[in-house]
């Protein structure tokens, strides 16, 4: 019970008996003051008894109630403890959650990285299988063209061998040719030395001489023999090197003792030298 409730109790106890005593002191004038005064003392006792069995039924009652607000109070501050402990929870909770929430974020932003990825992927791979195929196709026209290019090449080897075949054929004859030509002209010398009156009346005059010397890169060819022995410029001459034919030369230039000219005609058999033998040439 509460200190008002109790209160109330005292002051109601206080108003029975200044009630009490208000009618003894009226009682006290009557012939039956007496009486009454014990039925209102009984009625009082009653009442007494009534309110102290109530007010120890309330005491009870009110330590009962003490005793479950104390438990009450344990549950709660029990509660409050669980509360704090589950306010504790759902903050970890929650945080882990926004860090979940973080996590699938980034989780989601790399899937969407990896998928761009993947199609750059994908698209890099249809552009090489596309490069792939054109250099396949570039691979099998450059094959075929190989295989034209060598069909073509057997039959200029084929061609080449006829021209070589030809070609030494023609250096054949040519070289047959060359050796006819020299054996004449030599014979043809020989004969004007063996009878130097033949070719007498002609414009130039048979003639030897030596070479001097001789430019080959320059085509210039210097012979003993000059104005004083009737040389004249357009005269032709035959250079041999023993039996052997080396080149004709025309004459140029000109001086009293020797005379300069170039090689008009070289049957390949070597370059003028310094000491070669000059005569005039049979066809001039």
């Amino acid at each position: 019970m509460s200190t008002v409730a109790k209160v109330f109790v005292v002051l109601n106890f206080l108003l029975a008996a200044l009630f009490l005593g208000s009618a003894a002191a009226v009682l006290g004038h009557s012939d039956n003051w007496k009486k009454r005064y014990e039925a209102l003392q009984d009625s009082s006792n009653k009442e007494i008894g009534q309110l102290k069995a109530d007010v120890a039924a309330r005491e009870g009652q009110i330590t009962k109630l003490q005793g479950d607000k104390n438990t009450a109070e344990g549950e709660r501050s029990k509660a409050r403890q669980e509360a704090d402990t589950l306010k504790t929870q759902n903050e970890s909770i929650l945080k882990a959650y926004n860090e979940l929430n973080s996590s699938m974020a980034a989780a989601t932003r790399a899937n969407q990285v990896a998928q761009a990825t993947i199609q750059q992927s994908r698209d890099l791979v249809n552009e090489l299988q596309k490069e792939r195929q054109t250099l396949i196709d570039n691979l099998t026209k450059a094959n075929e063209e190989k295989i034209a290019a060598v069909k073509m090449q057997n039959q200029l080897e084929l061609n080449v061998a006829d021209l070589s075949a030809q070609q030494k054929s023609t250096e054949a004859k040519l070289s047959e040719s060359e050796l006819k030509l020299q054996r004449t002209t030599f014979e043809l010398e020989s004969i004007k030395r063996a009878n130097p009156g033949i070719g007498a009346g002609s414009e130039q005059p048979w003639q030897t001489a030596k070479v001097l010397a001789a430019d080959n890169e320059a085509n210039i060819v210097v012979i003993s023999i000059g104005s004083e022995d009737g040389v004249k410029a357009g005269f032709r001459y035959t250079v041999s090197r023993g039996n052997q034919y080396v080149a004709t030369i025309e004459i140029t230039t000109v001086n009293a003792k020797q005379s300069a000219g170039r090689v008009v005609n070289n049957m390949r058999k070597g370059p003028v030298a310094p000491g070669d033998d000059v005569m005039t040439a049979s066809n001039r």
